[in-house]
Protein backbone atom coordinates (compact mmCIF):
# COMPACT_ATOMS: atom_id res chain seq x y z
CA UNK A 1 0.00 0.00 0.00
CA UNK A 2 1.13 3.45 -0.83
CA UNK A 3 2.49 5.47 2.05
CA UNK A 4 0.15 8.19 3.49
CA UNK A 5 1.08 12.15 3.33
CA UNK A 6 -0.39 15.01 4.46
CA UNK A 7 0.06 18.73 3.78
CA UNK A 8 -1.54 21.76 5.17
CA UNK A 9 -0.91 25.12 2.95
CA UNK A 10 -3.00 28.19 2.51
CA UNK A 11 -6.70 27.01 4.08
CA UNK A 12 -6.03 23.50 1.84
CA UNK A 13 -5.10 20.01 3.18
CA UNK A 14 -3.37 17.57 0.77
CA UNK A 15 -3.84 14.28 1.60
CA UNK A 16 -2.50 11.32 -0.51
CA UNK A 17 -1.52 7.59 -0.43
CA UNK A 18 -3.33 4.81 2.10
CA UNK A 19 -5.22 6.30 5.06
CA UNK A 20 -5.41 3.21 7.27
CA UNK A 21 -5.50 2.89 10.67
CA UNK A 22 -1.52 2.58 11.04
CA UNK A 23 -1.09 5.47 9.03
CA UNK A 24 1.31 7.91 10.60
CA UNK A 25 0.27 10.70 8.32
CA UNK A 26 0.17 13.49 11.40
CA UNK A 27 -3.79 14.34 10.01
CA UNK A 28 -4.91 15.19 13.10
CA UNK A 29 -2.58 17.66 13.38
CA UNK A 30 -3.32 18.95 9.86
CA UNK A 31 -7.18 19.31 10.83
CA UNK A 32 -5.67 21.52 13.88
CA UNK A 33 -4.16 23.94 11.59
CA UNK A 34 -6.99 23.89 8.97
CA UNK A 35 -9.47 24.79 12.45
CA UNK A 36 -6.66 27.63 13.56
CA UNK A 37 -7.10 29.60 10.45
CA UNK A 38 -10.43 31.00 10.77
CA UNK A 39 -9.61 33.42 8.03
CA UNK A 40 -9.58 30.71 5.30
CA UNK A 41 -12.09 28.45 4.05
CA UNK A 42 -10.77 25.00 4.86
CA UNK A 43 -10.47 22.35 2.24
CA UNK A 44 -9.48 18.65 2.12
CA UNK A 45 -8.50 17.17 -1.11
CA UNK A 46 -8.56 13.58 -0.90
CA UNK A 47 -8.53 13.38 -4.55
CA UNK A 48 -5.26 11.29 -4.13
CA UNK A 49 -6.34 9.08 -1.29
CA UNK A 50 -6.29 5.62 -2.25
CA UNK A 51 -7.91 3.53 1.10
CA UNK A 52 -9.68 5.63 3.95
CA UNK A 53 -10.37 3.82 6.98
CA UNK A 54 -13.05 4.83 9.74
CA UNK A 55 -10.71 6.43 11.91
CA UNK A 56 -10.36 9.14 9.53
CA UNK A 57 -14.09 9.40 8.06
CA UNK A 58 -14.87 9.94 12.03
CA UNK A 59 -11.78 12.71 11.94
CA UNK A 60 -13.16 14.61 9.01
CA UNK A 61 -16.62 14.70 10.57
CA UNK A 62 -15.32 16.00 13.75
CA UNK A 63 -13.28 18.77 11.75
CA UNK A 64 -16.66 19.30 9.54
CA UNK A 65 -18.44 20.08 13.16
CA UNK A 66 -15.17 21.66 14.36
CA UNK A 67 -15.37 24.17 11.04
CA UNK A 68 -19.26 24.64 11.46
CA UNK A 69 -18.55 26.22 14.71
CA UNK A 70 -16.83 29.06 13.54
CA UNK A 71 -19.37 29.49 10.93
CA UNK A 72 -17.60 28.59 7.78
CA UNK A 73 -18.30 25.22 6.00
CA UNK A 74 -15.63 22.43 5.20
CA UNK A 75 -14.82 21.42 0.98
CA UNK A 76 -14.22 17.74 1.04
CA UNK A 77 -12.74 17.23 -2.83
CA UNK A 78 -11.99 13.29 -3.75
CA UNK A 79 -12.16 10.66 -5.79
CA UNK A 80 -15.81 9.30 -7.24
CA UNK A 81 -15.53 5.98 -4.90
CA UNK A 82 -14.52 7.77 -1.47
CA UNK A 83 -16.80 10.88 -2.15
CA UNK A 84 -19.70 8.59 -2.34
CA UNK A 85 -18.61 6.60 0.66
CA UNK A 86 -18.18 9.65 3.24
CA UNK A 87 -21.92 10.95 1.34
CA UNK A 88 -23.10 7.57 2.77
CA UNK A 89 -21.51 8.22 5.89
CA UNK A 90 -23.34 11.43 6.65
CA UNK A 91 -20.76 13.72 6.03
CA UNK A 92 -22.70 15.66 3.39
CA UNK A 93 -24.83 17.01 5.91
CA UNK A 94 -21.96 18.96 7.56
CA UNK A 95 -18.94 19.37 4.72
CA UNK A 96 -19.70 20.09 0.80
CA UNK A 97 -18.56 16.46 -0.51
CA UNK A 98 -17.35 17.27 -3.91
CA UNK A 99 -16.08 14.76 -6.86
CA UNK A 100 -12.25 15.62 -7.55
CA UNK A 101 -12.02 16.86 -11.26
CA UNK A 102 -11.39 14.46 -14.07
CA UNK A 103 -12.17 11.21 -11.52
CA UNK A 104 -14.57 8.88 -13.03
CA UNK A 105 -16.46 6.04 -11.63
CA UNK A 106 -14.32 2.83 -12.50
CA UNK A 107 -16.32 0.27 -14.51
Amino acid sequence: MPKAKCEVRGGRMTVAGDLSTDSDTNFDGACQQLLADPSKTPVVDLSSVTFLSSTYVGLLAELGLGVGQSGRKLTIVAGTRIAALLREAGLGSIAAVENAPGKKPRA
